[in-house]
């Protein structure tokens, strides 16, 4: 209800402050956890959701796009990663950003469409 009044712009502004957020907190995960494999993975998506962020800060469509894929794929290896490798608060906390960042993603996407 709230974003449906919410302007592209001002959407966009809170697609890119999400993956901000969650790039900062996925990066901040090697100063906690150290360099283990699961962490390191971790963390690389991380600087991509950064980089993902830089380009929706731009309103770059495929931005839109990427914010859509990557989040989803990182959700679900964060669910396995909490089920069955190091369950920890990042693995419940990203999960539920991406929850929030795939549907806002695809609506920005599918609202710059050409027609």
């Amino acid at each position: 209800m709230l974003l449906s009044l919410a302007g592209p712009h001002a959407r966009s502004r809170l697609l890119g402050s999400l993956l901000a957020l969650s790039a900062a907190t996925h990066v901040s995960q090697l100063a906690v956890y150290g360099t283990a494999s699961d962490t390191v993975g971790s963390a690389a998506f991380g600087v991509l959701y950064a980089a993902i962020a830089a380009g929706v800060f731009r309103r770059a469509r495929p931005a839109f796009l990427a914010a859509a894929i990557f989040p989803a794929i990182g959700g679900l290896l964060g669910i396995y990663r909490l089920i069955a490798v190091h369950p920890n608060p990042f693995s419940v906390f990203h999960p539920i950003l991406d929850v929030v960042i795939v549907p806002l993603a695809i609506l920005l996407w599918r609202g710059t469409a050409r027609k």
